[in-house]
């Protein structure tokens, strides 16, 4: 099996508690059963029973509005040439098959640590598959959304494979600002890893099969403030 720890950045929990049981160890994908967790809760005007629709650029305000002590997130969800999940205990079962994207909306109770453990598999032999998952914060004070994390492999019509994949972990490393993708956000992301089981000539630089993730959101009581990408926010201001 191929893997690969993505160093993060070190943060203080400041007390945080873990939102579920499960061990910060990697999770193995013969494990992901373990993981499974039960539907989500659908939060927002967006979500009707199990489904919701996707937020498009210059969307009203959130309604209703995350209540005291939590916040909002986004997961939007797609997988080329295969079936893409996202688990957590706590937080329930996301899944999707196809490219076109599915979207979530939940609410989670600030100062908890929340695991995920993201898994997508080819649906043809040596067919190859590309995830991607993207999570964001929602911001009331303005009606921001901030980019807290991409989980990607794929370029095109190119399906994973392990070149892609670093250079997927590789560009996280660069990206990120304070645990996260934009610095505004308050959701910090640790313990960010992929794996494979391999695929036809991975080893050679093939088509994976599979593409395994794990990662944790640290929510921050703190309430966010300025817009995304503003310069308040960077590191030394």
């Amino acid at each position: 099996m191929l893997a690969l720890l993505v160093p993060a950045c070190a943060t203080e929990n400041g007390g945080a508690a873990r939102a579920s049981a499960v061990s910060q160890a990697p999770v193995a994908a013969q494990q992901a059963d373990q993981l499974r967790g039960s539907p989500p809760v659908l939060v927002g005007k967006r979500c009707h029973g199990d489904t919701c629709t996707c937020r498009t650029r210059g969307d009203d305000p959130e309604t209703p509005p995350p209540p005291p002590g939590e916040k909002r997130i986004e997961i939007r969800i797609a997988s080329v040439g295969g079936k893409v999940t996202l688990d957590s205990p706590t937080l329930g079962h996301f899944e999707h098959d196809g490219d076109e994207e599915a979207c979530f909306y939940v609410d989670l109770p600030v100062s908890k640590i929340y695991d995920f453990h993201l898994e997508s598999r080819e649906s043809t032999t040596a067919g190859g598959v590309a995830p991607t998952v993207h999570v964001s914060e929602y911001g009331p004070a303005g009606s921001f959304w901030y980019d807290i994390v991409d989980v990607a492999c794929g370029l095109g019509e190119r399906r994973c494979d392990p070149e892609l994949a670093r250079a997927w972990a590789d560009g996280w490393l660069t990206k990120r600002k304070r645990g996260r993708l934009d610095a505004c956000g308050s959701i910090v992301v640790t313990g960010l890893k992929w794996s494979t089981s391999g695929g036809q000539a991975a080893m050679n630089g093939g088509r994976l099969r599979d593409f395994f993730s794990d990662f944790s959101l640290e929510v921050k009581k703190f309430a966010t403030e300025f817009p995304p990408g503003a310069p308040q926010c960077q590191i030394g201001h």
